[in-house]
């Protein structure tokens, strides 16, 4: 997995570097909310925005909740990278594509770290960056929709 020395709470240059794109256009192009996940409980907690764009009822989860749209291909390598964070205190990030619909994605990308000796069990912080517009690949075209 991808490991990028990040802090606690990106801040946004961070993020927009490590996605590659401008710093001007992060707000633009992307929602950017903080989470955490406590791996004494399991549950993850995440923004508004991000929960909405998850498809999910509420701002509390489990991991299975979340990743339940996720390119189905990526499911491994983002549960590995969440693994190893619950193992060990490191920095992680994985990119991924939620799937709203058929032929179409929503660029994820996520950075944090674990911290296992702060709170009992351990926590996940991190930052989800997903873009705004949806991409539509159906028919080998490309482009964005909304």
């Amino acid at each position: 997995m991808a490991s990028k020395p990040i802090m606690l709470s990106p801040r946004p240059a961070s993020v927009a570097d490590l996605i590659g794109i401008d710093a001007g256009e992060l707000e633009t192009a992307f929602v950017c909310e903080e989470w955490r996940a406590e791996l004494a409980t399991g549950l993850v907690h995440l923004g508004p925005e991000t929960a909405a764009l998850h498809d999910l009822s509420g701002t509390r989860c489990g991991i299975m909740d979340l990743i339940q749209f996720y390119e189905p291909a990526d499911w491994q390598k983002v549960l590995l990278a969440l693994e190893e964070a619950s193992t060990v205190s490191t920095t992680f990030s994985f990119a991924t594509a939620i799937r709203p619909g058929p032929g179409l994605y929503r660029p994820v990308f996520c950075f944090g770290r674990s911290d296992l000796e702060g709170v009992a069990g351990g926590v996940l912080f991190g930052t989800f960056a997903i873009a705004r517009l949806c991409l539509e690949t159906a028919s080998g075209r490309h482009g964005m929709v909304n």
